[in-house]
């Protein structure tokens, strides 16, 4: 187990590297830098302070040099500051990453709350009209996009029925907080439920057919039992996967629902850093995400052993 977590690691060290290196070459292709910004707001300044300003700022050497120079800082924990909020980049990532995870575990639970029993009635019952209800509402899901999703959400609970605010994340409190949490994780739980079900039947139909549930039956074991106690975590071992790259996708719907909804999480920050041109803010979010994403799948390749003994990490 310890040298399989270590080379996990040091994939995932290697991949933020090369993502660091990707990622920084993009944002660096972006036409107009924070100093031609700042040319443009104010014309006062000349092509000599401009000179000057990007001298100082390392911004008129070479893009090699420049990358390792922000390597080397980013290492030693200096990972700079954010142009649009004048204060460094963890102060304002650090809080949004945890609206962010706060918003992704909780659509996660929900859609896993409501696809789990949705999809094991719809594998107990192949071909019967709750099974192919419940596919017809799992493709509905697949098919809407999250952004018309959370425009209908807006319309129907905040503007007709008034019944949850429409953007933000409240004032701090806990009862503030879920009430401006239920629409955006409406609005990503529903394609996220329509992929899991989907799973879960398939997966628990393709246990049902092994020998050992025919092994159970003959020795006299209930169907729950059965289905509970042998089928249910075998078949859970896909799911786990489908969880884990779930991670990726709320991360990139959420860019699209937190800026809908005003969300103050990183899908919001990584846009408006963009837009803004606050390259620090931008690269280290888009980091922070793939980082995100990188432990999820570890956290899942471990799953996988506590949910099948037979699977070794040797």
């Amino acid at each position: 187990m310890g040298a399989f977590l270590t080379r996990r690691l040091l994939e995932a060290t290697f991949v933020l590297l090369a993502m660091s290196f990707l990622i920084y070459g993009l944002i660096a292709l972006m036409p107009g830098d924070p100093v031609d910004l700042m040319i443009s707001a104010d014309p006062n300044l000349s092509a000599a302070d401009a000179q000057r300003l990007k001298a100082l700022y390392g911004l008129d050497r070479p893009f090699h040099e420049r990358y390792w120079n922000w390597l080397t800082a980013a290492l030693s924990g200096d990972l700079g500051y954010s142009r649009l909020f004048a204060v460094p980049v963890t102060d304002v990532l650090l809080p949004r990453l945890g609206n962010t995870l706060l918003l992704m575990f909780a659509a996660l639970l929900v859609s896993f709350v409501i696809a789990l029993p949705a999809g094991l009635l719809a594998a107990r019952k192949p071909g019967s009209t709750a099974d192919i209800s419940i596919n017809l509402l799992a493709f509905a899901g697949l098919s809407l996009p999250s952004f018309w999703m959370a425009i209908l959400l807006i319309l129907l609970f905040a503007v007709h029925l008034g019944w949850f605010p429409a953007g933000g994340t409240g004032d701090g409190s806990i009862g503030s907080t879920l009430q401006h949490m239920v629409l955006p994780v409406m609005a990503l739980s529903i394609t996220s439920i329509g992929t899991l079900l989907r799973h879960i039947r398939a997966s628990v139909r393709e246990a049902l057919r092994q020998d050992y549930v025919r092994t159970a039956r003959a020795k006299g074991l209930s169907e729950n039992r059965i289905l509970y106690g042998h089928v249910l975590r075998n078949a859970m071992i896909p799911v786990v996967t489908i969880l884990a790259l779930d991670m990726g996708t709320l991360f990139g719907g959420a860019l699209i629902t937190e800026t809908i909804f005003g969300w103050l999480g990183m899908g919001k920050t990584i846009y408006d850093a963009v837009m803004g041109n606050d390259y620090n803010l931008a690269l280290v979010g888009l980091l922070l995400a793939t980082g995100t994403v990188l432990v999820a799948n570890i956290l899942a390749d471990l799953v996988y052993g506590w949910l099948d003994p037979r699977i070794q990490y040797e």
